[in-house]
């Protein structure tokens, strides 16, 4: 995976647009963001949708 995908500001914003548009779980959101940039679920990418997500919603 490319480290600049999760250190680019668009990528936040296009996952924080799904979330608002959708309201979808952690679960769903991780799902999504690998089919959306083509990466596998690893730890990492799982660590930051789910931050994101949980900062999104106030969690």
């Amino acid at each position: 995976m490319n480290k600049t995908l999760l250190s680019n500001p668009q990528t936040l914003q296009d996952l924080q647009d799904f979330m608002f548009d959708t309201m979808a779980s952690a679960d769903m959101a991780v799902d999504w963001f690998c089919d959306r940039f083509n990466v596998n679920a690893t730890d990492e990418v799982i660590d930051f949708v789910v931050d994101a997500h949980f900062a999104f919603f106030g969690e």
